[in-house]
Parts: C-alpha cells; sequence; structure tokens
C-alpha cells in the first residue's frame, strides 16, 4: 500500500494520481494519511523496517519546492512496541490523535488516543476515555473544525474485524482545548481518612460531557477541562451526603475537600426545628433535607428513620402526637417525587421518651431534647428496621 496524491482541477474534476515517492512510501505498508492544517506536514502510519513496533506514526515535511522530504519517525512517545495506525491531525489545533494497541490504560484492543504539541515534541498520549473506546477497537478517528462532532469506526470486542462507523457530540477527553488540570481529594472532616465514591464533572458552558470517575484508593481525582468554562461537581458515595459545587475554572487548580461521614448513626441537623407546637416544613430546613434526600437516591440499598423528640413540657399523649406529626412531614418531603420508595423511609414520634438531658432546668435543655434524628440502615439491619416498625405501630396503638 503506497500513498498518493490527486489536485482538483478549476473545473471540479481531479487530476490524475501521483506517487508521493520513496522519500515517504517504503517496501512495506503506508496508509492512513492525514494532513496538517497549515498543510505543510504529512502524517501517516508505516509498518516500514525500523520502526519500534509493529506498525508507527511518521511524518513528512514539503519544502518550498513542494516535495515531501524524508519520513521521520514520530518517536517513541507516540509510538510503542505494538502498533499505532490511522493519525488524524486537528483541522485547527496541534493536537495528534491516533489509534493504538500499545499504550498504557486501554479499554480494548485498539484505542484512540490524542497528544499535544509542547512546541517541540507530542506530549504524553492520554486515552480519549470510556465514552468513546470501549473492549472492541477504534480506528480512523475525525472531528469537525469546531470541534463539535467525532466520527470513527469501532468493531465489538467478539467480532474485531466487523467495524462500522460512529458519530456524537465531542466528549471532554477528546477535546483539543481541554488541556486544563482540575483535581482534588475528598477526606473525612474528622480522621482524614480519604472516602471512596464516583466523581462526575458537567460542563454548564458547553453541555459537553465528562465521563465520570471512581475516587482513587486516597480519595484523589482528576480531570483536564476546557479553562474559563463553567462546571459542576458532584461527588457521590455511600459514606458522606453527597457533595455539588458549580465553579469557573480559571487555570490549573488543586484542593482538598473535607466532608463528615455519615457513619450510620444517628444524625443531627440544627435547622431541623419545628416552631413550638407545629409540624410544618419550614424552608430553612431544605437545605439539610435536601441533603438525606439526595444520599438516599444514591444509596438505593439504605433506608432511613426518622425519629420525633419533644422536651417534657405538657401531656406526654400530646407530644407523641406532635413528634410523629413532626416525623411524618419530613417523611412526606423526602418521598414526595416518586424518586424514594416510602417502604425506605420509617418515621417514629417518640414524645418526650428518649430526653438527652433527662432533668431539664433551663430552656436550653428542653431546646436541645426537642430535636429530629436520622438513622441510616444497610440491608443486613433490617431485622433492626422492622423491629422499629413493629415500635411504631405500637405507639399507634397507644395512641387510639
Amino acid at each position: 500500500c503506497d500513498i498518493y496524491m490527486s489536485e482538483m482541477k478549476e473545473n471540479g474534476s481531479w487530476g490524475p494520481a501521483k506517487n508521493l515517492g520513496s522519500q515517504v512510501n517504503s517496501k512495506g505498508w503506508d496508509s492512513h494519511p492525514s494532513l496538517s492544517h497549515s498543510e505543510d506536514t504529512l502524517y501517516f502510519a508505516s509498518d516500514k523496517i525500523g520502526g519500534f513496533g509493529l506498525s508507527d506514526i511518521y511524518f513528512t515535511v514539503k519544502s518550498v519546492d513542494s516535495l515531501w522530504g524524508p519520513a521521520q519517525n514520530a518517536g517513541p512517545v507516540v509510538n510503542s512496541r505494538n502498533s499505532e495506525v490511522s493519525p488524524f491531525i486537528h483541522p485547527v489545533y496541534d493536537v495528534l490523535y491516533f489509534s493504538s494497541r500499545g499504550q498504557i490504560l486501554g479499554f480494548g484492543d485498539f484505542d484512540i488516543y490524542k497528544s499535544l504539541w509542547t512546541g517541540k515534541s507530542w506530549g504524553e498520549p492520554k486515552n480519549i476515555g470510556p465514552l468513546v473506546n470501549g473492549k472492541g477497537s477504534e480506528y480512523y478517528f475525525t472531528i469537525d473544525s469546531k470541534s463539535k462532532n467525532l466520527f470513527y469506526a469501532r468493531s465489538e470486542e467478539d467480532n474485531l474485524q466487523n467495524l462500522d462507523i460512529y458519530s456524537f457530540p465531542l466528549p471532554m477527553e477528546a477535546q483539543p482545548l481541554a488541556t486544563t488540570k482540575f483535581e482534588g481529594q475528598l477526606l473525612d472532616t474528622m480522621t482524614n481518612d480519604p472516602f471512596h465514591g464516583i466523581v462526575t464533572i458537567v460542563d454548564l458552558s458547553q453541555g459537553i460531557e465528562v465521563a465520570p470517575k471512581f475516587l482513587r484508593p486516597d480519595g484523589s481525582f482528576d480531570f483536564d477541562l476546557i479553562n474559563n468554562n463553567e462546571y459542576m461537581l458532584i461527588i457521590q458515595g455511600k459514606d458522606f451526603f453527597r457533595i455539588q459545587r458549580k465553579f469557573t475554572l480559571n487555570g490549573d487548580t488543586s484542593f482538598v475537600i473535607k466532608a463528615p461521614s455519615v457513619n450510620f448513626k444517628r444524625l443531627q441537623f440544627t435547622s431541623v426545628e419545628f416552631e413550638t407546637g407545629r409540624a410544618e416544613i419550614r424552608p430553612v430546613m431544605h437545605d439539610d433535607l435536601d441533603k438525606i434526600f439526595n444520599y438516599l437516591v444514591d444509596n438505593p440499598e439504605l433506608k432511613l428513620l426518622i425519629s420525633g423528640h419533644t422536651d417534657s413540657d405538657g401531656d406526654s399523649v400530646q407530644h407523641v402526637t406532635l413528634s410523629q406529626n413532626r416525623a411524618d412531614a419530613i417523611k412526606s418531603y423526602i418521598v414526595t417525587n416518586d424518586l424514594v420508595d416510602p417502604d425506605r423511609v420509617l418515621a417514629i414520634g417518640f414524645g418526650n421518651s428518649k430526653p438527652i438531658i433527662k432533668e431539664e432546668k433551663s430552656e436550653e435543655d428542653k431546646k436541645v431534647n426537642r430535636r429530629v434524628e436520622f438513622g441510616i440502615f444497610r440491608i443486613e439491619d433490617d431485622n433492626a428496621f422492622y423491629e422499629l416498625k413493629n415500635k411504631l405501630k405500637e405507639n399507634k396503638i397507644k395512641r387510639n
């Protein structure tokens, strides 16, 4: 296989095909040409003798007299000991895309990578991610000049020879301007231990998709993003409430987020305080109640206990009724949009039967005892959960 060129005539027809000659073509296989946006450099793949692997990416530069110079290997950063094929130069930016089965961090057989021109050489190739690369092979990557859509050929894992053409909006990992580092780490506020979970970035400026990542064992994560765009950071996990932050990227950014652990014990929020003698949800409660709602949505295998408590003033039976109404109001808020099954949420009013301060001597003591607590139960804790359900039934019988 050799590389040829043909020039378009004024009438729109193509002139005769011309072999690029021995400076470019070898006795082996030379194919997959891609012209740089400056049109003075041609990249192609070849299995000619003297490469680093089974097939390498080469380039040739056009001289002032429009002759192509000797083909040069793109070097060991781009080329591996295996095969690199189908190079593509972005039509606007100095970014090289190519398909490889020898680079690290691959998802399948051949994956597509991108490399940035540093001014002297091509930088370390980066896999453009699981939204493009799968368990099969991906080749012949092409992007339109506005970086809106990608086009490429892909095979399934069980049939590497059968290639279909795919096209969809260009994800963040493949964006030519996604070169600004955004990295962070999520730690427990009390222990400084790392959390485990999933981190997602949403590009709010252009609606570009960013593939989610698992937090590393040390709680860290990193993304290459487009500078000056507005983003939403979302981190979800079983041991902490969902973290959601909006930000505008301004240069390379590194930070540490500290969050309290849920610990699957009783939780209290100072904002969840009702007016005296009333059970209506107040706007000031929404933020913390939304945290609990999101946590249950993120972790569908978990269940929630809402327990209402009062101080000792007044009639004990009325206290049970009031605390039950308050717990029911919170449950109604959490399950109102059908994203959380009501059977996963148990609301019990204990009245003044479980005070934190047994002998109330001041208004502050009473305020401490007037509280709502939240308990998280895993699936393996179902026995305890159902025991509390029976307790709820007992409370209703006593009230009646």
